[in-house]
């Protein structure tokens, strides 16, 4: 907040009154206690100036101490806010090179840039929501899956589909290790192509893949407390031992999905459109409600 140039200048003005009015008064009263009443009046005119001259002269001394401290802080401030200026605007610098380089039309150049966001979020905490929002849509333009596409897509699906880009994979490992996830923040991965991707043991809790394709991707060990599934296909995924506390997974289709060892499958929230869980899922449910 900016200070009323009146307030700044009655301020000043108050000061400099004061320290006169300290100069002028202060000695004779400091020199009157110093020596006692008694050895003050016995003190020739001359012998009481001089007296309180060399009180003025220490006040002054030490005031220019001050002064010169004071000065130094506020060097110290203003070279302070510079160094903090020009920081930020270096890291605007990187951010917008981060930026260009995920909009490259050259895979290991995207890399790059994913790679530098998270640097970015790893020094800079104020831009991590940034960071997070860009990669989560990075992922979404760079391996989109459409809600429309055919059934049969998985069949005609390209070999060098079989895994994540590097780009997209980096994007997916750094979202995964949360650095610039925000605490009750969530990433929207909606619609999707994340077929036979290798998330292992990613961390995953309470990002949203509604309508994404997970087909034959590796979730063995993940954390998906809370994380949406909604419409999702999760065909012959590997989900052994993962988390699945309060997940989402009304209108998903799990067939052929290995689901040994899951954490949490009684939790899971489902509709009459979810297929590929087990049979007996709806007792289990019922018995963990009783518990």
């Amino acid at each position: 907040m900016r200070r009323s140039p009146v307030l700044v200048t009655l301020t000043v003005v108050v000061v400099i009154a004061a320290f006169l009015g300290c100069l002028m008064f202060l000695p004779a009263w400091l020199v009157e206690h110093a020596v006692g009443e008694r050895a003050a009046a016995a003190l020739t005119a001359a012998d009481r100036l001089q007296a309180e001259n060399d009180v003025r002269s220490t006040l002054l001394q030490g005031l220019g101490g001050l002064l010169a401290l004071g000065g130094i802080a506020l060097g110290a401030a203003a070279t302070m806010r510079q160094v903090h200026i020009s920081r930020e605007g270096q890291f605007i610098d990187l951010f917008t090179k981060a930026i260009e380089d995920l909009a490259s039309d050259k895979l290991s150049v995207r890399h790059g840039g994913v790679y530098a966001m998270e640097q970015i979020a790893e020094t800079a905490p104020h831009y991590r929501g940034h960071v997070a929002a860009l990669l989560a849509s990075f992922v979404r333009q760079q391996a989109p899956w459409p809600k429309t596409a055919s059934a049969d897509a998985d069949a005609v699906r390209p070999a060098h589909h079989a895994e994540l880009p590097d780009d997209v994979a980096g994007a997916m490992g750094a979202l995964a290790r949360r650095t610039m996830v925000l605490p009750g923040t969530g990433i929207e991965l909606e619609k999707v192509d994340l077929r036979g991707a290798e998330l292992s043991r990613f961390d995953l809790s309470g990002f949203c893949f509604a309508d994404a394709n997970l087909a034959d991707a590796k979730l063995a060990a993940c954390d998906l407390t809370d994380t949406t599934f909604s419409g999702a296909g999760l065909r012959g995924a590997d989900l052994k031992g993962a988390r699945l506390t309060r997940a989402d997974l009304r209108g998903a289709d799990l067939t052929g999905a290995d689901l040994s060892d899951v954490v949490g499958l009684e939790t899971v929230i489902t509709d009459s459109l979810t297929t590929g869980l087990p049979a007996d899922l709806g007792v289990r449910v019922r018995a963990a409600d009783d518990q």
